[in-house]
């Protein structure tokens, strides 16, 4: 009776272990929809897993579905698309991009600075083309002119 009792038990033991893939339960996994990588050699998978912060697993939706556990989160895409990203609270994407054509005053220290940048820029164009710049945060300037209104230059060039 000992050596069934030892059976069984041994029987039950490899069973419970064979359904425990080893893996720990991920926190969330997205399946559902078509889901793009950045991975040339697999550039769309069916499932993502995500334990933490971190993406542990890019695959088929059936050895994503061996992560799920009791308190992992299933988003399931419902055939929509996934892509890489990035989260941007606050940017001005245009401006950047304009910023490499435009007269770039961003390390300018001061108002007479920007003004010497204006007078260059001025002497290398052609008659009636514009000088557009952007970048100067006044904020940050070593000296600020006397005659600055709400915290900003004013058209006039104060004592410059």
């Amino acid at each position: 009776m000992k050596k069934t009792q030892v059976l069984v038990l041994l029987i039950f033991a490899v069973i419970i272990l064979s359904c425990n893939s080893g893996k720990a339960p991920a926190d969330v996994v997205i399946l559902g929809g078509t889901i793009y990588t950045v991975n040339d050699k697999q550039p769309t998978v069916e499932a993502v897993v995500i334990i933490g912060d971190k993406i542990e697993f890019s695959g088929s939706e059936k050895e994503a579905r061996e992560w799920i556990g009791g308190s992992t989160r299933v988003i399931d895409l419902q055939g929509k698309t996934m892509t890489p990203g990035f989260i941007e609270g606050h940017g001005h994407l245009m401006g950047v991009g304009y910023n490499e054509l435009d007269l770039d005053l961003l390390n300018a220290a001061s108002f007479e600075e920007i003004v010497e940048s204006v007078r260059i820029a001025v002497s290398k164009a052609k008659p009636g083309q514009w000088i557009l710049g952007r970048g100067w945060h006044q904020d940050k300037w070593s000296s600020k002119p006397s005659d600055m209104v709400k915290g900003f230059p004013s058209h006039t060039l104060g004592n410059l």
